[in-house]
């Protein structure tokens, strides 16, 4: 089989550079990415199959990687786009901007999926009494409509998406099929026989063997080796995995192209990705490598070494080629950035960085193509003052707003036990812990662990001392000492509701459970009185969750906020009967909604005959139109909405934003001359119509949300996509997303109607920072928008910045934590966005001759950005 044209793959790409291509009436690439694309057609014309695209966050780098794929499709190869969990959906999104019909799978997850992706319903047919043949035909069809499996094989999938976590498969030494496909495909190349159905088989032990067979063949027609040793059933679950990761890649097909989506994460040699990248992605004889990632090197310069080798190819920690000899190139650039940051210019410090930058650029302008908000018009000019990082210090005061008399004891007792020579190592953890509003339940809970009921820290923990006076003051309980007074707590709701009474939604990031939730339930508690308080109020819940109530009773005692009964029934009752007042109203605009939808389709009006075909009734028989949810149809329709709209619907709105969204849905190429012809081109995509319907409103929940929002670990995909969504309607709720710092600084886009960032937590890692940032400073986001508006005005009034407040409680450990993050965040900067000086330099020149020295400084600072680059 020959192999994929390259030639024609950089045809194609130098053709998308010169005239971008448009959806919906809007160009798919500005000129950066046409010149990251006419960069990448030119290496691929050298012959270079590698490349590490590390544009900072929110620069489109996923548009240009699409742009990649789409060409390597048109051209006849496949592609593997290897991608962080949760990010799927975006990336589908984005394959379909350039190939309308592109019916790209999910990403594979799992060994069952892998195995699932063999069923055929003649292997699903059995006799078994605990499997209904029938429901198991329907789920298998269903998971290909839902586009889990393959329609047909792995193999004749263009484009496979793989999650980073694919590899970190398990199988246990108890057996089972989970163990079989090893000893299966050993079974048919040593015998090369047809592949039979037991007649007892289950599906999965079926699909297992059909998978086998497969394999076997593949492997026998490209002439490849099976790699065993030991008895498959019984060697370990590790040597197991690492034999048969090979087998699954040659299940899965060859790959010419494989992207590499935040191709800096995971680094160790045994991480599931680093298994991927080779076992897994089988590749052709001239394979391209593309990563992608905003943050090559988070804490330390050698990673930019462990990234570029793992796209070259190599396995983590084993050097590509040159590599090695750039090591030293590396290192010394960074060694003279810090001294840049500190130490006085003069002629010998500049021309030792002249040398290292020049060093530094020759060793990663092969490899590395990098654009950052310099490179963007709209950023360009404001680069300096468009983001604002205000950091919120607390201060060790006793007023209504800061310190309470019990906390700053508190903290003052933690200072003097720590203090206490040889003190346990539980008590040390505790002072770094509760500045950020850890380690409470185990004061108030008196944990034996720490303190004993005698008021002395517990065997151990200090050589038995007796120092009951400062475990009474860590320990003591008043009203004040709830994790809902946390002075962070406290003064971050301060800050956040100083922007949502304006009606700016927040974006939260935290490090730990116990803070996040707290946060989050307080400014929902405040909120619900807030709208009680109101004659025309209305909180979306009928009773007060059991999480909520100890939040509830902290935010009675605002006397600003609340004014009614300090009682949880009161309150409880106000929701029961607010709940049913509106849920009346509401089914009463619904019905009558409906009853004119009903007129206007009987008038002959197309988008209210679709309408009313699918608002009402059970579930449709096979062939019959999809009943919609009427409520995520409203939610979703919202987002068409001004962002200043009424309450209710009319029917003339409601109709409008449905055929709009119809004729999106079907993706019409003309217009129709008349009402006749726009009827018969809609009737004749009915069937791609209530697909595409169910699909688009499955991102919607139909509920009201709640005003402040909890993302985390725990929070199902489905769920963060109905966030995701809703947090970017302007005005609509939630108002703040608390999210946990591993599950929303990737791959979320949250810049639609955000301009504000807390950072409840410091972080030790500045690349985790400039992630976070980056979900709200992106292209097309509130900024963009709020900008332009302001050049339009004449610039009249304050301009438009993103906003940054990191919480740091001052004099404690977390002020520390944010010294320090503050000195890597420069040394970051210094080796990514050419910021080597203090503050960019050049307000510090006070002489000419400092001024040429700065100048120096700044035109040698590296530069990978393809509008400049000359490899």
């Amino acid at each position: 089989m020959p192999g994929l044209d390259w030639r024609e793959v950089a045809g194609l790409l130098e053709a998308m550079a010169a005239a971008p291509p448009c959806a919906g009436g809007q160009l798919l690439l500005d000129e950066g990415q046409c010149a990251s694309i006419a960069e990448l057609a030119r290496r691929i014309r050298a012959g270079r199959r590698m490349a590490l695209l590390a544009d900072e966050v929110g620069m489109g780098k996923t548009r240009i990687a699409v742009a990649l794929v789409d060409a390597v499709r048109r051209a006849g190869g496949r592609s593997a786009i290897v991608l962080p969990p949760g990010v799927g959906a975006q990336w589908q999104a984005e394959l379909r901007r350039f190939n309308p019909d592109d019916r790209t799978l999910l990403p594979l997850r799992s060994y069952e999926s892998f195995i699932g992706g063999f069923f055929v319903e003649e292997d699903m047919k059995t006799h078994d009494k605990h499997f209904v043949r029938e429901r198991r035909q329907a789920i298998l069809r269903d998971r290909r409509l839902q586009r889990e499996l393959p329609q047909g094989a792995w193999a004749d999938e263009r484009i496979l998406m793989i999650s980073h976590n694919f590899a970190a498969m398990r199988f246990s030494n108890t057996g089972g099929w989970r163990r079989n496909l090893l000893g299966q495909v050993k079974h048919y190349l040593d015998r090369n026989v047809a592949f039979t159905r037991r007649r007892k088989d289950h599906e999965y032990d079926r699909a297992s063997r059909r998978a086998a067979h497969k394999i076997a063949a593949v492997m026998r027609e490209s002439a490849l080796e099976l790699k065993i040793s030991g008895n498959p059933r019984t060697t370990a679950a590790a040597e197991y995995r690492s034999q048969v990761l090979p087998l699954i890649g040659y299940g899965l097909g060859r790959f010419d192209l494989v992207v590499v989506d935040e191709a800096h994460k995971a680094r160790g040699t045994d991480s599931s990705l680093s298994r991927i990248l080779g076992p897994v992605t089988w590749e052709s004889e001239d394979p391209f490598r593309f990563g992608m990632t905003a943050t090559p090197v988070e804490l330390d310069a050698q990673q930019w070494l462990d990234t570029i080798a793992r796209i070259g190819g190599r396995e983590d920690g084993v050097d590509v080629g040159i590599l090695e000899t750039i090591r030293d190139d590396l290192r010394t650039y960074v060694e003279v950035v810090a001294r840049l940051q500190v130490e006085e210019l003069d002629g010998a410090l500049v021309a030792e960085f002249e040398r290292a930058a020049e060093a530094f650029q020759s060793a990663l302008a092969p490899y590395v193509l990098r654009r950052d908000k310099r490179d963007d018009p709209t950023y360009a000019p404001y680069i300096d003052s468009y983001r604002q990082v205000q950091v919120q210090h607390i201060e060790p005061r006793t007023d209504t707003t800061g310190f309470s008399h019990d906390w700053l004891r508190r903290f003052a007792a933690l200072e003097a036990l720590s203090q206490i020579p040889d003190s346990d190592t539980r008590l040390k953890r505790l002072r770094l812990a509760l500045p950020q509003g850890l380690g409470l339940g185990s004061l108030e809970r008196g944990d034996p662990d720490v303190v004993d009921t005698s008021g002395k820290l517990a065997p151990g923990a200090a050589n038995g001392s007796d120092i009951g006076f400062w475990i009474d003051a860590l320990a003591s309980k008043t009203n004040d000492e709830d994790i809902y007074a946390h002075p962070a707590i406290t003064e971050a709701v301060a800050l956040i509701e100083s922007y949502t009474r304006e009606g700016e939604k927040v974006l939260v990031f935290g490090r730990f459970i116990q803070p996040i939730y707290a946060l989050t339930r307080l400014l929902d508690a405040r909120e619900m009185l807030r709208q009680l308080s109101r004659n025309d109020g209305h909180w979306p819940a009928r009773s007060i969750s059991n999480d909520l109530r100890p939040a509830l009773q902290i935010a009675m005692r605002d006397q600003g906020l609340w004014k009614g009964e300090p009682c949880l029934d009161y309150v409880e009752r106000m929701l029961s009967e607010r709940a049913e007042t509106h849920e009346r109203q509401r089914q009463r605009a619904l019905d009558s909604l409906y009853d004119e939808v009903v007129n206007r389709a009987e008038a002959g009006e197309w988008a209210a005959k679709l309408l009313k075909d699918r608002w009402r009734g059970d579930d449709p028989e096979d062939g019959a139109p999809q009943k919609l949810g009427i409520a995520s149809l409203l939610e979703a329709l919202e987002a068409r909405r001004p962002r200043r709209h009424a309450r209710s619907w009319t029917c003339d709105e409601l109709l409008a934003f449905f055929g709009e969204l119809v004729t999106e849905l079907l993706e019409a190429e003309e217009d129709a001359d008349t009402e006749t012809e726009a009827d018969a081109r809609h009737a004749k995509n009915l069937s791609k119509l209530d697909e595409r319907l169910r699909q688009h409103l499955s991102a919607f929940s139909g509920r009201e949300g709640s005003f402040a929002r909890v993302m985390s670990g725990r929070t199902q995909a489905q769920t963060r996509r109905n966030l995701q969504a809703s947090f970017n309607r302007e005005g609509a709720w939630p108002m703040v997303i608390v999210s946990q710092s591993q599950v929303g600084r990737e791959g979320l886009n949250l810049h639609e109607a955000c301009c504000v960032v807390v950072l409840l937590h410091s972080e030790w890692n500045p690349a985790i920072v400039e992630q976070q940032i980056g979900r709200v400073d992106r292209k097309n986001s509130l900024w963009e928008k709020r900008m332009r508006e302001w050049k339009a005005t004449g610039e009249e009034g304050e301009m438009p910045t993103i906003r940054v407040h990191p919480i740091v409680l001052r004099g404690t450990y977390d002020d520390h934590n944010w010294q320090v993050l503050e000195t890597r965040w420069r040394a970051l900067r210094g080796q990514l966005h050419g910021e080597v000086l203090p503050d960019n330099g050049r307000s510090l020149a006070s002489t000419e001759e400092l001024s040429n020295l700065m100048e120096r400084v700044l035109r040698s600072t590296p530069e990978f950005s393809p509008l400049r680059l000359s490899v």
